[in-house]
C-alpha cells in the first residue's frame, strides 16, 4: 500500500568522498559502498523514506564532525544530525553550541569518557549542556551492561534530556540475549529513555528477514512501548548490517515483524519526528 506516514531514518552514518576536505582519521572503517549524503539520499528515496537523522561516524572522523554539521546545515529541510564529542574536553561544549546554534544538530552521541564511565562530572557536564540545548542524548555504550546503573542514574538526574539506547545495547540473538533484554527493561522504567531498534540485521545469526530477532525485537517494543522506539537503517549497510540492504532493513519492520499500522506509525516516524525534528 501506499504509505502517507513522514518515515524517519534515526540510525545512517555519512562519509564524504571529499577526503581533503575531510580527511579520515588513520586506518578509518571504510564504508564499503558510496555512503556520502546524496547516496545515502538515493536509498531513502527508492524506499519513501522523507528525513534522516545523520549519525557521526567515529570509526572514521573521531571527534571531528564537520561532515555530519555541514551536511545537516545544508539539508535542513529533511535532515538533522548527532554529533559525537569527548566529555573530556571543555572546549567540546562550545562545539556543542556551534552545531546546535549553526546547524540545526538534535543529537549528541553520549559515550564513556576517559575511565570507562557514563556517570562522571565531565559527562554530567556534557549532557547537562545537551539538555540546556534541548539535544537529545544518543547513549552509546556498546554491549557494556555495567553501564546500566550509571545511565539508570544519570536519566534520573537529569530527567529532562532524552535519553535514546543506540543499538539497544547490541542485542543479539545469541550471546547474551536474556541479560540485555533484562537490562533494556530496566532502564525502560525511565519514562526519559528511548530504544534504538537497529539491532535487527546484526543481532542476527540468520540472512533476512532475521526470524531469531523477531520475538527479542518485540520484547523491547513491549517494554518501552511503540511511542519510545525509533527505527535506524544503519546505512551503509555494505559495512554495518553485513549487507542486509537498506529497504530489508525498513520492511523488516513495515512487513515482517507483524507490527499494527498504529506501532508501525510511531517507531517509523511520530517518535523520531518529536525527539529530532520538534
Amino acid at each position: 500500500g501506499t504509505r502517507r506516514m513522514i518515515i524517519v531514518d534515526a540510525h545512517p552514518h555519512i562519509y564524504s568522498p571529499d577526503t581533503a576536505r575531510y580527511p579520515p582519521i588513520a586506518d578509518p572503517l571504510e564504508p564499503g559502498e558510496p555512503a556520502a549524503v546524496e547516496d545515502l539520499k538515493r536509498r531513502m528515496d527508492e524506499s519513501g523514506v522523507a528525513r534522516a537523522v545523520f549519525i557521526q561516524t567515529s570509526t572514521y572522523y573521531e571527534w571531528d564532525n564537520r561532515y555530519v554539521m555541514d551536511s545537516a546545515r545544508a539539508n535542513r529541510e529533511w535532515a538533522t544530525a548527532v554529533v559525537t564529542l569527548s566529555p573530556d574536553d571543555p572546549s567540546h561544549l562550545e562545539v556543542l553550541e556551534e552545531a546546535a546554534r549553526d546547524c540545526g544538530v538534535r543529537g549528541l552521541r553520549g559515550k564513556e569518557d576517559a575511565i570507562g564511565s557514563v556517570c562522571t562530572p565531565g559527562v554530567y557536564r556534557l549532557w547537562t549542556k545537551a539538555r540546556d540545548l534541548g539535544i537529545v542524548v544518543n547513549c552509546f555504550v556498546g554491549d557494556d551492561l555495567d553501564r546500566v546503573p550509571e545511565i539508570e542514574k544519570i536519566a534520573s538526574d537529569i530527567d529532562d534530556l532524552r535519553v535514546v539506547i543506540d543499538h539497544c545495547f547490541m542485542l543479539r540473538a545469541g550471546r547474551k540475549k536474556e541479560e540485555t533484554l533484562a537490562a533494556l527493561r530496566r532502564v525502560s522504567a525511565l519514562p526519559n529513555v528511548y530504544a534504538k531498534l537497529t539491532c535487527g540485521a546484526t543481532g542476527s545469526n540468520r540472512a533476512y528477514p532475521h526470524e531469531d530477532m523477531h520475538d527479542p525485537l518485540k520484547q523491547v517494543i513491549e517494554y518501552f512501548g511503540p511511542e519510545r522506539c525509533v527505527w535506524g537503517s544503519d546505512f551503509p549497510n555494505a559495512l554495518w548490517t553485513r549487507g542486509t540492504s537498506y529497504g530489508q532493513n525498513l520492511s523488516l519492520f513495515t512487513e515482517e515483524l507483524g507490527l499494527s499500522e498504529a506501532e508501525q506509525e510511531a517507531i517509523l516516524s511520530t517518535t523520531a519526528l518529536g525527539l529530532w525534528f520538534q
